[in-house]
Parts: C-alpha cells; sequence; structure tokens
C-alpha cells in the first residue's frame, strides 16, 4: 500500500465515530423523555449514571491498548469496539414504547464502551502513522484527513435524517450499521509494520497521570471542560428548542443543524488568517467570544421565527471550526513538551484526560439541564415550557463560554510557545500549524 494512501483510508474510520455523536447527544434524550417509563428527568439521570461510568473507560482502555500493543494489533480492538457500538446503537436508538430507565442504561453504556474501544486505539494509531512520515508535517497531515473524515460523519448524520421521511433516530441507526463495516476494513487495510515497538511504561494510575500532567495541559483541560459544557448543554436541548419555541419538526432541525455545519466549513479560511495573525490561543478566544454573542438572540426568538433561528445557527456555526480546531492544536504542541519532558511519549495519557473531560462535559449537560427543565416546569414553579426552554438553551451555554473566556485570558497559555515544530525543542518560524494543514490541503485537492 502506497503511504499517499494510509491518510484515506484512516480518515473513514473516523466518520462512524462522528456519525454516532449527532444523534446520541441531539435526538436521543428527546426521544427517551417522551416514553411513558422513563421521563424527563430520569432520561437525563441515567444519561448522568452512564456517561460517568463511561469517564473511567478512556484512560483504562489506552493503558491495557499500550500494554497489549505487541500481542494484540490496535486494528483488532477497533473491530471489537465497533461491533459492540453498533449492537448497542442499533437498540438504544430504536427502543420499544415499554423501554425504562434499565433499558436505557445498558443500551447507552454498551454503545459508550464501544466508541471508546473504537476511539482510543484509533488517536493512538494516528500518532503513530504521523511519525512514521517523511515528512514533519506527518502529525499535522493525519489530524487534518482525521478532522475531514470526522466532518464528513456529521454531515452524514445531518443529512440522513433530514432526507428520510420516518424515524430521524431509526434512520441513523441504519446508517451507523453501513458505515462501521467500512470503518473496520480501512482499519485492516493499514499496514500493520507502521506500528513501532511498544515502549516500557511505569504503571501509572489515573492518579499518577494527573500529577505528572503539566499546569498548561490542566488549564488547557479544564476549559476545555466548560467549553464543551456549553456546546454540550445546547445540543441537549436542540431538539426541545426548535421543536416546543420555534415549532420545527426533526426534519426542519435536521437542515438547520445541516446549515450549522456548512458555516463551520465556509468560516474556517477566515479563522486560519486570523490564527496567523494573532496565534491560535487568542483566535480561539476570540472565537468563543463571537459564538456567546451570536447566541443570545436565541433566548428571545419565539414560535415561527425560523429565519431568525437558521441566523443564529449559521452565526454560530460559523465560530465552530476555530472552537475544535485550535484547541486541538493547543493541545498538540502540549503533548509534544511533555513527550519531551518526560521522555517517552504523554499522547496516550493526555488523549486520555482530554476525552475524560469532554465525557465529563457532556454527562452534566444531559445531567443538568434535563432534570433542570423539569424542576422548572412542574409545580411548586410551573414555569411554562417554552418561556423556560430558551433561556436554558442560549443563556446557559452564554454564561459557560464566557466563564471558559475568563479562564483562558487568566492561563499560562497565552505566554507558552505553542509554535515549535514536531520533534524539536527549538523556537522555529517554519512551525506546522492550521495554516500549514489548509494549504496542503488545499494544494492537493484534499479536505
Amino acid at each position: 500500500m502506497s503511504p499517499p494512501s494510509r491518510p484515506l483510508l484512516y480518515a473513514v474510520i473516523a466518520v462512524p465515530l462522528a456519525f454516532l455523536g449527532l444523534p446520541l447527544y441531539v435526538y436521543l434524550p428527546a426521544r427517551y423523555a417522551e416514553l411513558p417509563a422513563v421521563g424527563l428527568a430520569l432520561a437525563g439521570g441515567v444519561l448522568l449514571a452512564a456517561r460517568l461510568l463511561d469517564l473511567l473507560t478512556d484512560p483504562l482502555v489506552g493503558l491495557v491498548a499500550d500494554r497489549w500493543r505487541d500481542r494484540v494489533r490496535p486494528v483488532w480492538i477497533i473491530a471489537a469496539g465497533a461491533s459492540l457500538m453498533g449492537a448497542g446503537a442499533w437498540w438504544l436508538f430504536q427502543p420499544p414504547a415499554t423501554a425504562g430507565a434499565l433499558y436505557l442504561f445498558a443500551c447507552v453504556s454498551a454503545t459508550y464502551l464501544g466508541w471508546t474501544l473504537m476511539a482510543v486505539p484509533y488517536y493512538a494509531l494516528g500518532a503513530e502513522l504521523g511519525a512514521a512520515g517523511r515528512d514533519r508535517r506527518g502529525q499535522t497531515w493525519i489530524a487534518a484527513w482525521r478532522e475531514a473524515g470526522m466532518i464528513a460523519g456529521t454531515l452524514l448524520a445531518l443529512v440522513l435524517p433530514a432526507l428520510s421521511a420516518g424515524d430521524a433516530l431509526a434512520a441513523s441507526a441504519t446508517g451507523l450499521v453501513w458505515l462501521l463495516p467500512l470503518a473496520v476494513a480501512a482499519a485492516f487495510m493499514l499496514p500493520a509494520h507502521v506500528l513501532p515497538a511498544a515502549h516500557p511504561q511505569a504503571d501509572w494510575g489515573l492518579r499518577a497521570m494527573w500529577r505528572a500532567t503539566s499546569r498548561a495541559a490542566r488549564e488547557l483541560i479544564g476549559i476545555h471542560l466548560l467549553n464543551a459544557l456549553a456546546a454540550g448543554t445546547a445540543a441537549t436541548l436542540f431538539v426541545i428548542y426548535a421543536r416546543d419555541v420555534i415549532g420545527l419538526d426533526d426534519r426542519g432541525g435536521g437542515l438547520l443543524l445541516l446549515a450549522y455545519f456548512v458555516a463551520a466549513l465556509a468560516a474556517l479560511p477566515a479563522w486560519v488568517v486570523v490564527a496567523r495573525r494573532i496565534g491560535n490561543v487568542r483566535t480561539w478566544q476570540v472565537a468563543m467570544l463571537v459564538a456567546a454573542a451570536a447566541f443570545v438572540p436565541a433566548a428571545l426568538l419565539g414560535e415561527g421565527q425560523v429565519v431568525a433561528f437558521a441566523a443564529v445557527c449559521v452565526f454560530t456555526g460559523a465560530t465552530l471550526g476555530a472552537d475544535i480546531a485550535l484547541p486541538a492544536a493547543v493541545q498538540g504542541h502540549i503533548v509534544g513538551h511533555e513527550s519531551r519532558a518526560h521522555a517517552r511519549p504523554r499522547g496516550g495519557a493526555l488523549f486520555g484526560l482530554w476525552g475524560m473531560a469532554s465525557k465529563l462535559a457532556l454527562a452534566l449537560a444531559a445531567g443538568i439541564t434535563l432534570p433542570l427543565l423539569a424542576l422548572l416546569t412542574a409545580p411548586p414553579f410551573g414555569w411554562q415550557r417554552a418561556a423556560v426552554v430558551p433561556w436554558l438553551y442560549a443563556g446557559l451555554p452564554v454564561v459557560i463560554k464566557l466563564a471558559a473566556v475568563l479562564l483562558l485570558q487568566r492561563s499560562s497559555l497565552h505566554g507558552m510557545n505553542l509554535s515549535e515544530p514536531e520533534g524539536k525543542s527549538e523556537v522555529s518560524d517554519e512551525t506546522p500549524t492550521i495554516v500549514d494543514t489548509a494549504r496542503g490541503s488545499a494544494g492537493n485537492g484534499g479536505v
């Protein structure tokens, strides 16, 4: 297999990983909240419990995969995860009318575990593929292809329910069943000899992993947690807001989400220019401020104001590229710093902690917003649902995102050198950044 085909195969694996996110976090909470045996508050509590249990799997799977790497190829772990994720999601997305809390917990836990078994070895494999490249842009180039696969998976998750005349979750289940075998096939087509021998590592626990993490990495993980919590809160309430406040069905909501991601792609070149001039950290800060300002009007909208809500989706979507790519770029530089400082690979540990923060944010989003909505709309408060949802959907994420902006402003990330080329410790003006990635993609007619 020629090296140029490896990034494409690697990107294919990302498609179902991203595809799962939209139905799982956007459509699923509203569906189970409508079931008589579950309800709004119980659905949020069950999703929170399952996600809290899932928090531990990222570092544990990473440690197991590292230790067994000489005996078990990562692609076999990816294949096992794909099987578990596919089975769990199939039952999760198509619950019977009598499904209860135990059904939800079992299916969502299996889906979470399968996703983790796929994702952790997948990210580690990407680091190895990037390191095996002859070009010093290898890590950045592989990451760019991975993000292309993620975007493709997200767009597919948006388009399928929008084009389907039936249930959005059922359409998502069918799409996932088709995508997972393709991802597994792509994983097995990647060459095994790319993987180097495992590095001897100490017996690290979660506490030791955290103690060995630098201040900058801890700050970035904390800011990422808040930023992801803001996004997760809005995602959890999107379907409820679109349906109960604006008056849209699943198809209309899917089209607006599609506009959101298209705006993200269209605006990315502008963020590239800004990042080149003021740096990744400051650009990320600006993007969060713009997103918060653009989201405020959603708290004031009402039934039938589809055009206004579409404008909110487009303007907030325009910040998404910066909000996702720039923190990941900063994290990649920190991984390089720490790997050299510890004289051993640190990517697995930091990706594990990053994954824990992401999952905790999504768990808190579902576990706080849905029970809070149920509390405020029930006695003794008894507020109208259409009056409460806009402020939870728009107001709460804005407050959380502004807190993330404040923490980023006070962090040590502004004073760090985050422009080191991979594999070097000296400062260089030839650092591969998001700008270089975009140029390389355009020059090769790719993503």
